[in-house]
């Protein structure tokens, strides 16, 4: 992608003076602009050769035409309802995704708002705050501990599979363990009875829960259980902040 291609016509009139535009490539120190050649972007070579040598990095306008498309798709938004949004023609919004359009920061921002996006996430970013990726772990099947299930004995069992880091799952048999009392905690915590009962209270709301009842909430809400039967057995998935 080179320099040369044109702007698409903008509906919004309005506009900051002498816009900053999205690089395509950045000039050299000598201040002269990387001879491209074809869509690949290859630089000539600086030995005048003349043979060209690969791109050193992914080329900005090309990441933003994948994105803007990718990210309307996936909203299911038409053109006309990005452009209607963003304050642009419909036009300007496919020359976006063609690469045809090399955008002020202000449009940029507009149409990531469109999206519901940020203007780093079309750049090829993350959003701010968004979770690393999820480390990988091999499965773990496991039965139910025999002691789950036997009168009299009271226990937790930990089914989180070795290296996992986002949930953790135990098994409680007539045990409530340190929720017994009220307690807080970052995440999320999600609880489903499978046999006998008990109380759960969660930011000062009390429910029994039976058989196949469940509660998810957020956990950094005060809760507790209580009333435990001596036959309960319960699932409780926790997940990191």
């Amino acid at each position: 992608m080179t320099s040369s291609r044109v702007t698409g016509s903008e509906n919004s009139s309005a506009d900051f003076p002498s816009p900053e535009r999205i690089p395509r490539r950045s000039p050299d120190d000598s201040g002269q602009q990387d001879a491209e050649q074809g869509r690949g972007g290859g630089k000539a070579d600086s030995t005048g050769s003349g043979r060209a040598t690969p791109p050193d990095s992914v080329d900005t306008g090309d990441v933003l035409a994948a994105s803007v498309a990718r990210v309307r798709r996936a909203a299911g938004l038409t053109l006309s309802a990005v452009a209607a949004r963003a304050g642009v023609s419909p036009a300007y919004v496919s020359q976006m995704e063609s690469g045809a359009a090399n955008p002020t920061v202000r449009t940029l921002c507009q149409i990531a708002d469109a999206l519901g996006a940020t203007p780093a996430e079309l750049l090829g970013g993350t959003r701010p705050g968004s979770a690393a990726a999820v480390p990988h772990f091999p499965p773990r099947f496991a039965p139910a501990p025999l002691l789950a299930r036997a009168d009299g004995h009271h226990g937790i069992w930990d089914l989180t599979a070795p290296g996992a880091s986002r949930v953790g799952a135990r098994l409680l048999h007539a045990d409530l363990g340190d929720h017994d009392h009220p307690t807080a905690h970052p995440g999320e915590e999600f609880v489903l009875v499978l046999a006998g009962s008990c109380r759960v209270a969660v930011g000062g709301v009390v429910r029994l829960l039976r058989p196949t009842d469940s509660c998810h909430f957020t956990a950094t809400d005060e809760h507790h259980f209580t009333d435990a039967s001596d036959d309960l057995l319960m699932l409780v998935v926790l997940t990191e902040e």
